[in-house]
């Protein structure tokens, strides 16, 4: 033994284990090289990390392509697309009379639109997105909480935009092949809410939308004017067909609610008319910063242009739904409020003229659903879902990754009745609101418009977005005060359970309620718990008068860098931390 034995068995022992280790090796070398393999390309020098890739940073002075004509076209294509055509006709379908809902429209539109301009014009300013301002309001780690509800929405906005966008291609592919288009076998149950064929559209119009998916928002500007063109030309024909082609006037079982309403209930259905009204819009009013940022200079032309055609538009759009539902009821015996379903009970109804008119009607509703799809839903989201991973995720793959994971949402169930509309668009309310009430907070009174960009791409205790672990508390405090009076209101909406009066009530007041009590409770919070750090940035840039914008405030800090080291006697009056 002592001769020797233990001693060869160590040997044996350590050959033994010399072939696992090489294994053990190579499979981590191998690995790492497909992990490597899927990283993000590097752009402009510098490699993608947790906190940053190129669709992520400030855009630069070559992407910034969106002058004030892009932005009247992106709300033209944003508004007038069936959504919005279903907002106005399916408040009549719930029990109001045509001009209480015309009522709805304005003051709807008006409020979004006020909303939309506060919450974008710090992506206009400072050339930053969605997934940027909310690491600057919620945390750098607090962040993925207000990401994943933005992505888990456009998630199902993406559906249900796809379904009426497939509903569209049915359309025109009935229009040339009706015979084969009525053969397709229909596998699914009657309770499932759609047949083969619209299945089978909706598929393919997922497809049409995937290469659209691969172009930068910077490169969309065509994109933007021929659909927005094509858009506004086809919602007008058909207002002028329906009231030519009418019978014997507006329908009055449209024009007229079928359900009494004392003056009270009157009042508060109203109410839950206008915040429905912002409810369908509620998405895109909270990531707007992902299309600002590609403003040009001077940025404000941006924001006004986007202040006065988003009302307009929106406001078009729900009106036409109204009377083009009307003047067709009586010849088809019902209100078909969902344009798609229009234009094929026209092609049953007529003949070849029917249906050379319905196929270039429903092309253009599928460029208007093309319109809404793509960048609102598609490419914004896709930038939200980049922040989650952008390593590894930037924008197109985000993108595409939306488009996958969106089959498993039921669309056709959500737009299968207009009272299950309603409290689809009324429940993103709810959780909007106050999302968008903090952050405007945060760049209006917390910071007053001051943001430190360099911060939002460091992942420590050195940005002054870092607050506690990487979560601003306060943040997730106000979300959940805004959110706390609605949800039991919610939860009735959307489910058979009863609730009371009072709980009803506040829910009709969702959006706005939320938003200011967001907002109040955001300030309050930091004004009762300030952040030291970014009390002192901003308090150094009002004292300096460093500029409110990107490029102003980066060459600012750049001139007090240089005084400093020159031994500036006005270098002292920046504080280091600026």
């Amino acid at each position: 033994m002592a001769n020797g034995l233990p001693w060869v068995g160590c040997v044996t022992l350590a050959d033994s284990t010399q072939p696992l280790r090489t294994t053990e090796t190579s499979s981590m070398g191998l690995r790492h090289r497909i992990l490597k393999s899927l990283e993000v390309p590097h752009q402009e020098g510098r490699k993608a990390d947790r906190w940053h890739n190129h669709d992520l940073m400030p855009v630069d002075l070559p992407r910034r392509t969106w002058g004030a004509r892009q932005f009247v076209e992106l709300w033209i294509l944003i508004n007038m697309n069936i959504s919005g055509y279903q907002t106005g006709s399916s408040l009549v379908a719930s029990g109001l009379k045509w001009w209480q809902a015309v009522i709805c429209i304005i003051v709807g539109n008006i409020f979004s639109a006020t909303f939309c301009t506060l919450n974008s014009t710090s992506g206009a300013y400072y050339h930053i997105g969605y997934p940027a301002i909310v690491r600057i309001a919620w945390g750098m780690n607090g962040s993925y909480f207000a990401l994943m509800n933005r992505i888990l929405l456009a998630v199902v906005w993406f559906a249900v935009q796809a379904w009426n966008g497939g509903l569209c291609v049915l359309v025109c592919l009935r229009a040339i092949f009706p015979g084969h288009i009525d053969a397709i076998p229909n596998p699914f149950p009657a309770s499932a809410g759609m047949d083969g064929a619209q299945f089978m559209c909706y598929i393919l119009f997922m497809l049409i939308c995937a290469p659209l998916a691969y172009i930068h928002p910077h490169k969309l500007n065509t994109f933007f004017k021929s659909c927005a063109v094509f858009v506004f030309v086809n919602q007008i024909a058909m207002l002028i067909w329906a009231l030519a082609t009418m019978k014997g006037g507006l329908a009055s079982s449209v024009l007229t609610a079928h359900v009494a309403l004392s003056k009270t209930d009157l009042a508060w259905t109203i109410c839950g008319g206008i915040m429905a009204q912002i409810g369908y819009i509620s998405a895109a009013i909270l990531n707007n910063n992902d299309f600002t940022r590609f403003a040009k200079a001077p940025e404000r032309r941006a924001i006004v242009a986007q202040a006065l055609i988003f009302p307009s538009v929106g406001f078009l759009t729900a009106l036409c739904g109204i009377l083009i539902t009307a003047a067709t009821t009586e010849r088809y015996g019902e209100a078909i409020w969902n344009p798609p379903i229009l234009l094929l009970t026209a092609q049953k109804s007529g003949g070849s003229g029917s249906r050379a008119s319905t196929f270039f009607c429903g092309l253009a509703w599928i460029i208007t659903q093309l319109g809404i799809n793509v960048p609102g839903n598609l490419i914004a989201s896709g930038v939200d879902v980049a922040a989650l991973c952008p390593r590894y995720i930037n924008l197109r793959r985000g993108s595409y990754l939306i488009l996958l994971v969106s089959v498993c949402v039921n669309p056709w169930q959500l737009l299968s009745t207009s009272n299950v509309f309603l409290n689809v668009l009324g429940a993103y309310s709810v959780f909007l609101g106050p999302m968008t009430g903090l952050m405007v907070s945060q760049y209006y009174v917390v910071q007053k418009r001051y943001f430190k960009i360099s911060d939002v791409y460091i992942g420590d205790k050195r940005s002054i977005y870092w607050y506690t672990y990487g979560m601003n508390w306060r943040a997730f405090a106000a979300f959940f005060s805004g959110v706390a009076p609605c949800i039991t209101g919610f939860v009735g909406a959307v489910s058979p359970h009863p609730v009371s009066q009072t709980a009803t009530r506040l829910y009709n007041l969702n959006y706005v309620l939320s938003f200011v009590i967001a907002f109040v409770f955001y300030w309050a919070l930091h004004a009762m718990f300030p952040v030291t750090e970014q009390r002192e940035f901003v308090e150094a840039m009002e004292r300096t008068g460093a500029p409110k914008n990107l490029d102003g405030l980066q060459a600012f800090l750049a001139e007090a860098d240089s005084k400093s080291l020159d031994g500036s006697s006005q270098a002292g009056d920046v504080d280091e931390k600026a």
